[in-house]
């Protein structure tokens, strides 16, 4: 089965259907870069969510707040019930979600101790300036360092699992007025739930939907381009920030970012501004149907795009076994090419003229590459690393592979990628070719001119190692090109 199964493919489930019922429509074999907003939870249209999900959440939190406030050192009697309260393993199961930011899409998270306690500090010093609001700990990851949005979903969903399923129960009986989808039990985090199994999952896990309007794709600080324009219409909190922490409608840099947070927890008034300012940004959910990051169209695209330009792959068994694999990627990469130059799939990786980020390409790539081998039916499989970074192609019953690494022109790292992969060859367990993708879609400059000089001069590693510059360039359609007279 390609890559990029999505619940309602697999499942036969309308897509229209889950739309209407406000559910997201999750890829059962990779993580969506999605996360559950706590500061969402709230505004929500499902009552398992703004009423189930908020209460428990608030009543988790306002406990650990409770502790804390009674705390007057650490490992004392109050700190290591907040302590145990804060902390949370990885569950069976959970990873059903299919969210997250990792690398690997099986693995879940936890929230060890050294988290915790991480945690527990930064919210004491929030205590102590005086913020009698528990609501604070939905901003802990803007604050700390290694304790991600993802981490923070991840705990929101363990901490409002009962609520979820009861989501569940009730969204799949609506479903199956009109299908059938099989359920079996599953035990999440000790609450029984009956749900589908995810057919990819390693490890056997349900699949668990959620709400498609408690979740975001980047935190504020990330995407600070909206927030002049949702402070604009709050003339009190604008001056409130403006007053105690200034900087946040210029933000821009990682600098001006840790700025902002320093400045945050100068006393009370300036955090509580930012808390304020925060539970305002924060109502707006990503939308996954106009999806502008690309996060979920990939799947569609590639599906379309390789049921309409066929190609036929056929496997030389004359040639040795890498050889054969190669000549079957180099098909592909030609395939993929023609379709981006000559067949406008270059329009797919901009958004109001602007570049998506290269993990949506990546994910693009990995879906049209897989469907290619899997309609050829030629015993050959495409994997990647949750569908980011390079693709790994090979025979379903060999270890012998090749290579296929996908690069937008805009990434920084372009060149030193490619000098990384110089650095490793000859090592003991490689592929047996490379391929280097570059799709140009601006910001080149010299970077292919370097790959070609880094590429001759070494002479050994090219014999095995290619380079191809794709031109993902917006071409100008044909009413809008000016015609050139001949002089």
């Amino acid at each position: 089965m390609a890559f990029g199964n999505s619940f309602a493919t697999v499942f036969g489930v309308a897509e229209s259907d889950l739309r209407k019922l406000g559910v997201l429509n999750p890829t059962l074999d990779v993580d969506a870069r999605l996360f559950i907003d706590p500061f969402l939870l709230p505004h929500s249209q499902h009552a398992e969510f703004n009423e189930c999900a908020f209460s428990k959440y608030e009543e988790h939190f306002t406990h650990i707040y409770n502790l804390i406030s009674l705390s007057e050192e650490e490992d004392d009697k109050a700190w290591k019930s907040a302590l145990r309260k804060f902390q949370f393993s990885e569950s069976k199961g959970m990873s059903g979600t299919c969210l997250g930011y990792s690398k690997t899409s099986t693995n879940g998270h936890a929230f060890g101790p050294k988290k915790a306690a991480q945690s527990l500090r930064w919210a004491k010093q929030v205590i102590d300036l005086g913020i009698k609001d528990p609501e604070m700990f939905s901003s802990l990851s803007l604050f700390e360092d290694g304790i991600g949005a993802d981490l923070i979903s991840d705990m929101i969903a363990a901490i409002t699992i009962e609520c979820i399923i009861k989501f569940n129960h009730r969204i799949i009986g609506e479903l199956n007025q009109n299908i059938r989808i099989p359920v079996e039990e599953f035990d999440l985090r000790g609450h029984k739930a009956m749900l589908p199994r995810n057919p990819f999952s390693n490890h056997g896990d349900p699949v668990i939907l959620l709400s498609d309007d408690v979740l975001k794709h980047l935190p504020i600080l990330d995407d600070p381009k909206q927030i002049p324009n949702v402070v604009e219409g709050n003339e009190n909190l604008r001056d409130r920030v403006n007053e105690h922490i200034g900087q946040v409608f210029a933000t821009k840099t990682k600098k001006d970012k840790e700025y902002i947070k320093s400045q945050a927890m100068q006393n009370s008034a300036a955090f509580q501004a930012f808390l304020d300012m925060l539970k305002l940004l924060e109502r707006s959910n990503y939308n996954v149907y106009e999806d502008p990051e690309g996060l979920l169209a990939w799947r569609d695209i590639a599906t379309s795009t390789t049921a309409i330009n066929k190609l036929q792959l056929t496997v030389d068994s004359s040639l040795p076994r890498p050889e054969r694999i190669n000549k079957v990627v180099l098909s592909i990469i030609a395939q993929f090419t023609q379709l981006v130059e000559n067949n406008r799939l270059n329009r797919v990786f901009y958004v109001k003229d602007k570049p998506r980020k290269e993990a949506f390409a990546q994910l693009l790539f990995y879906a049209i590459a897989s469907s290619y081998c899997d309609a050829a039916d030629i015993g050959m499989t495409a994997e990647a690393d949750a569908g980011v970074g390079p693709v790994d192609f090979k025979f379903n019953d060999g270890a012998d592979s090749v290579l296929v690494e996908i690069k937008l022109s805009t990434n920084s790292a372009t060149v030193t990628g490619y000098e990384a992969q110089l650095g490793a060859y000859g090592e003991a367990e490689r592929s047996a070719f490379g391929h280097y993708v570059v799709i140009d879609v601006g910001k080149l400059g010299k970077k292919w001119e370097r790959l070609s000089n880094l590429r001759a001069g070494n002479i050994e590693f090219a014999k095995s190692n290619f380079i191809h510059l794709v031109d993902g360039s917006l071409k100008p359609s044909a009413s809008n090109r000016k015609e050139v007279l001949p002089g």
